[in-house]
């Protein structure tokens, strides 16, 4: 079975004059790098702000991409998200390096192209995903004799790539990929799941958003992707009244956009112990994976804190396995907080009758013990807890125990939308994985409670390298 890798490159930190430093940008890839490991990738490499002042070069660059390329295995799903300037010259695409420099001639010479056509053919990966965030403003055009942006995102993919490579970029020609600044602020007073002082890239924010509100463990097709990415872009241009109309995300592939399934799947599996009337897959999986009659309008996306949030979860991630026909991928995209209750909600009532059959055709007593083999993250007073069971009773018996009791996790120091998974319960499919959730959870407790300490003058405080990594959730969500 594949995995799932992401390779992230920022280059920021410019010093050739006429050439914008965009430092953002390592806070952008760090936060969407913890947003993917959360989601089941099982490789992240960020390479932004390199230690000891090393730049990132363009051999730095095409060193990092083709090793990735290379090391990818039969199966994999390669993602390669490039953030940086960029210009168009000739017919290609380019990422401007770190060590760019003015008396380079013609300039885009100095640039890296966005290719990689020679290990592109030869990487074993079933399919590569490039997601270009660089046809940015602030490069003084005329001073360096390149073509501009008008043509930007005309990529051209070899015959020997159908089916495999897909380049996804943050803007159409003639359009610029716009970032937030810190002294901009919202505009129409609402809360957009964003900070005040923040400074961010439309499109990669727009990303990570994404990846986040959607449910972990359920298929998403590049083309309902690209749509819910594009709502999102379209609401934070918006939002902060940007000029002009907002960017228009642009994919060119010869891969269907609705067949591809490019995020960690989590297949289901049948536990020996499970009783025989309980489906092959769990209820989530089983409502997904039905073929729609029709496809209802798309209703548009609040990624407001805390309704779209889907609380990160672990699991061994698996390649997609894509259903015999597609699924209604536009639902799948939208309204995830909404939609993990209706399938929380339905999910217990399948095993309140799984139980209740259990009592007439063998007895109370061995569909109790089956739900004994079922576990749960909950909330036990005001902090978390790991249970043994499911969260129902039957005929007035509790049909669940608390196996751990985690009262250094205090709720109150969890993003609201994992205090809300968490009320709601977290239902896991073994012991190991419901308490690897307590353990991920009680890092990002961790890291919220350090933070609030920051922001209160302790100015003692210590992250840890994890903790890092998810203290920029604490105030978004």
């Amino acid at each position: 079975m594949g995995l799932h890798r992401a390779l992230l490159i920022g280059a920021s930190d410019y010093e050739m004059r006429g050439i914008q430093p965009l430092p953002f940008i390592a806070g952008d890839l760090t936060r969407l790098g913890a947003i993917l490991t959360n989601h089941g990738f099982n490789d992240v490499q960020v390479l932004a702000r390199r230690s000891g002042g090393k730049q990132i070069s363009a051999n730095y660059i095409n060193a990092r991409v083709i090793g990735f390329l290379r090391r990818a295995r039969r199966g994999d799903t390669a993602f390669i998200v490039l953030s940086g300037h960029g210009v168009h010259a000739r017919g290609r695409d380019y990422l401007v390096p770190e060590d760019i420099d003015e008396d380079v001639h013609p300039f885009e010479s100095g640039c890296v192209p966005i290719d990689w056509r020679q290990h592109l053919d030869e990487t074993p990966a079933d399919h590569v995903v490039f997601l270009i965030d660089a046809c940015r403003e602030g490069i003084e055009q005329d001073s360096m004799s390149v073509a501009g942006v008008r043509e930007w995102g005309q990529q051209q993919i070899s015959a020997a790539l159908r089916r495999k490579v897909a380049y996804v970029y943050g803007c159409s020609p003639a359009q610029l990929s716009l970032f937030v600044r810190p002294h901009e602020v919202v505009q129409d007073g609402r809360d957009h799941g964003t900070r005040s002082g923040e400074s961010f890239s439309i499109f990669s924010r727009s990303i990570a958003d994404v990846v986040l509100s959607h449910p972990k463990g359920e298929p998403l097709s590049l083309g309902a992707f690209k749509e819910t990415v594009q709502d999102r872009v379209t609401e934070l241009h918006r939002a902060y009244k940007k000029k002009g109309d907002p960017q228009i995300l642009r994919i060119v592939t010869d891969i269907p956009t609705d067949d591809f399934f490019f995020l960690p799947h989590t297949a289901p599996v049948r536990s020996p112990q499970q009783p025989p009337w309980v489906g092959s897959g769990d209820v989530a999986t089983m409502s997904i994976s039905a073929p729609p009659t029709a496809h209802p309008p798309r209703p548009p996306v609040a990624f407001g804190p805390p309704a779209t949030a889907a609380a990160p979860q672990t699991g061994p991630p698996q390649m997609p396995l894509p259903p015999a026909k597609p699924p209604d991928t536009a639902a799948l995209a939208l309204a995830p907080a909404r939609r993990h209750l209706r399938i929380r909600w339905t999910r217990r009532k399948v095993i309140l009758l799984s139980v209740g059959l259990a009592v007439f055709v063998g007895g109370l007593l061995g569909g109790y013990q089956w739900t004994q083999t079922q576990y749960y993250v909950g909330t036990q007073g005001n902090h978390v807890a790991l249970y043994q069971g499911v969260n129902d009773s039957v005929l007035g018996i509790s049909l669940s125990k608390v196996l751990r009791d985690h009262p250094e996790i205090e709720l109150k120091y969890l993003p609201p939308y994992q205090q809300k998974q968490v009320q709601a319960t977290i239902a896991e499919d073994s012991k190991s994985q419901g308490q690897s959730k307590v353990d991920d959870l009680a890092v990002q407790a961790s890291a919220c409670k350090k933070e609030a300490r920051r922001q209160n003058g302790d100015k003692q405080v210590t992250l840890t390298e994890d903790e890092q990594k998810l203290v920029s959730l604490c105030g978004h969500q």
